[in-house]
C-alpha cells in the first residue's frame, strides 16, 4: 500500500473499512490500533483521494470505502497519466539541452624513423575496415631496416579480416615480386608508383586515422622520419586525405594485377 503513495496509518484505516465497510472513527481507531486523533488525519486524505467516502450528516457520521474496483482502477490509471506525461517531459526537456560541440580531433607531430614505423604499425593492427597506404622507399629498402615487417603487416591484417579494403601504393622493385604476388592472391589492389622523381609524401589511412610523413631531404637513400598524426578525424578531414590518395594513384601509379599463370604484370 505504502508503494502506492498511502502513508502507514492511511493504509491501516483504509484496510480497516475494507475489511468492515462502515465504521465510526472511534471503531476504525480500536480495529487499527491508530490513535483516533490520527485516525481523522487519515480519513480526510483519503476522502480528498476518493477513495472512502462520509455519511451526509452533521454528527457522529460513519465511513466507509467505495467499490474496490474502482480504486485500483484509478490508481492504474493515475500511473498510465503518469507514465505519459515523462515521455512528453523527457521530450520537452531533451529540447532544452545545450548539444556539446564534437571534440576537435587530436593532431600529433611524429619525428624519428622508429616513432614513425612503430605508429605505422599500430595503426595497421586497430584499423577494421580499411587501410590505404602510400609507402615511401625507405620503407622498402633493406639498407633502411628491410621491407618484410611492413609487407608483413599488411598481408596479415588482410588475410584476417577478409572484408577490409587494403589499397598500396608503393615503388615497384624487382625484388618485391614474391611478396607483391602474395598481397595480391588475397584481394588487396597494389598499385606501382611511376616515374623516376623521389616520392614526396607518404599517407597511411586507417579507418578515421591518418599518418601523412613528409620528405626530410633528398638524399642517395631519402628517409621520411618526420610526420603528423591525425587521431579520429571526422568524415570530411579523412574525405580529403581520400582524395588525395585517390589522386595520387590515378596520377601517378599503375595497378598491378596477376595474368592467369599468377605472374605480376
Amino acid at each position: 500500500m505504502q508503494e502506492l503513495g498511502f502513508t502507514k496509518n492511511d493504509s491501516k484505516v483504509f484496510l480497516t473499512l475494507a475489511k468492515y465497510k462502515v465504521l465510526s472513527p472511534a471503531d476504525i481507531a480500536r480495529h487499527s490500533n491508530v490513535d483516533r486523533a490520527r485516525v481523522y488525519d487519515s480519513l480526510n486524505r483519503l476522502i480528498e483521494k476518493g477513495y472512502i467516502k462520509k455519511e451526509p450528516i452533521k454528527r457522529g457520521a460513519n465511513y466507509q470505502v467505495i467499490a474496490i474496483e474502482k480504486i485500483f482502477k484509478s490508481i492504474r490509471e493515475g500511473y498510465k497519466k503518469k507514465i505519459a506525461d515523462t515521455i512528453i517531459l523527457e521530450k520537452a526537456i531533451s529540447k532544452l539541452q545545450v548539444e556539446e560541440e564534437e571534440p576537435e580531433p587530436r593532431v600529433w607531430a611524429i619525428n624519428s624513423k622508429k616513432k614513425i614505423r612503430k605508429k605505422i604499425k599500430q595503426l595497421i593492427d586497430s584499423a577494421d575496415k580499411r587501410l590505404f597506404l602510400i609507402i615511401t622507399p625507405d620503407l622498402l629498402m633493406e639498407e633502411l631496416g628491410g621491407r618484410d615487417w611492413i609487407l608483413k603487416e599488411i598481408w596479415n591484417k588482410k588475410f584476417s579480416s577478409n572484408n577490409m579494403k587494403v589499397v598500396v601504393a608503393l615503388k615497384y622493385f624487382e625484388s618485391l615480386k614474391e611478396e607483391i604476388k602474395k598481397l595480391l592472391k588475397i584481394q588487396i589492389q597494389v598499385h606501382s608508383i611511376e616515374g623516376g622523381n623521389v616520392i614526396p609524401f607518404g599517407l597511411l589511412i586507417a579507418d578515421n586515422d591518418f599518418l601523412l610523413t613528409t620528405l626530410d631531404q633528398v638524399k642517395e637513400a631519402p628517409e621520411y622520419t618526420s610526420g603528423i598524426w591525425l587521431e579520429d578525424g571526422n568524415n570530411k578531414q579523412i574525405l580529403g586525405y581520400e582524395h588525395l590518395f585517390r589522386h595520387f594513384i590515378s596520377s601517378e601509379c599503375k595497378e598491378i594485377k596477376l595474368t592467369n599463370k599468377s605472374n605480376v604484370v
